[in-house]
Order: C-alpha cells, then structure tokens, then sequence
C-alpha cells in the first residue's frame, strides 16, 4: 500500500470545497474518506471560520462539524511561526503563514487557487498545485467519478 499524500488546503480551497460542489469537494471526499492525510493551521481554521460566518454564514455551522468528525492534524503555530517571516520574502505578508505552516508541516502539497504562490511550484519538498492537479496525480477524480 502507497503513502497517503499529506496535503494543506489554503483558505479559499476550503471554503469553496464546504460550499460548492466541484473539484474542491471531490478533494474533500478523498479527506472524508481517508484517501489523504489532511493538514491545517489556525490562521485557516480562523480565516474560513470569518468568511463562512460573513458570506456563507449557514455552512459555519457545517464547517465545525466538518472540522470535529473528519480526521486531521493541526500545525502548531509554535511550529512555523519563526519561519513566517522567511516565507514573507517568498509571498506576500498574508500568505506567508500559509506557506509557513504548510512547509513546517512537511505536507507533500499545498493546495492553492492563488497563482503567486503557486508560481513558486515546490518549496523544500511541498507542491504547491491547484485542487485539480493534485485530484489527477494521485488519480481521486476517476475514484470519484465512477462511485
């Protein structure tokens, strides 16, 4: 049996994933199904929280008990927040957290639909590729289309 990918969803990936169906859900199938190990931080798990609450305020609610029933594994903060400021000379100030946690988090993919970052294509052994990419690599869009 193949290694499940580790994977970091930014925050829009997420979002779109819990409120529109399409590519980003599929992703979250494969999540739910535990086709792959998913990783995250605060700052994701805070910034869907206000968008979800602002714009989406009825899948708030999903969202926490998507957060509570699905396995995952949270990057402490105290785990990147030194590499913060290193990953800001890479990507703007906002992002750099992302990338921060996810590279800390030794995820093998960054899931992002933000080009400037994934024009940075791979930092240390992180991926950083569309949700679409990453479904054809590791062959999760047949899966889920033949179910």
């Amino acid at each position: 049996m193949t290694r499940k990918p580790r994977v970091f969803l930014d925050t829009n990936t997420l979002v779109s994933g819990i409120v529109f169906a399409g590519n980003e859900r599929k992703l979250l199938d494969a999540i739910i199904d535990g086709k792959i190990e998913w990783v995250l931080s605060t700052n994701v798990t805070d910034e869907a929280n206000a968008v979800l609450e602002k714009k989406f305020p009825k899948h708030a609610v999903l969202f926490t008990l998507f957060l509570n029933l699905v396995r995952h594994e949270k990057t402490p903060k105290s785990k990147y927040k030194n590499s913060v400021k290193q990953y800001s000379k890479l990507v703007n100030k906002k992002d750099a957290p992302i990338l921060a946690a996810a590279i800390e988090g030794n995820v093998d993919y960054l899931i992002t639909g933000d080009k400037k970052l994934r024009d940075l294509k791979q930092v240390k052994n992180t991926k950083i590729i569309r949700t679409r990419k990453l479904l054809k690599l590791e062959k999760l869009a047949e899966e889920s289309a033949n179910e």
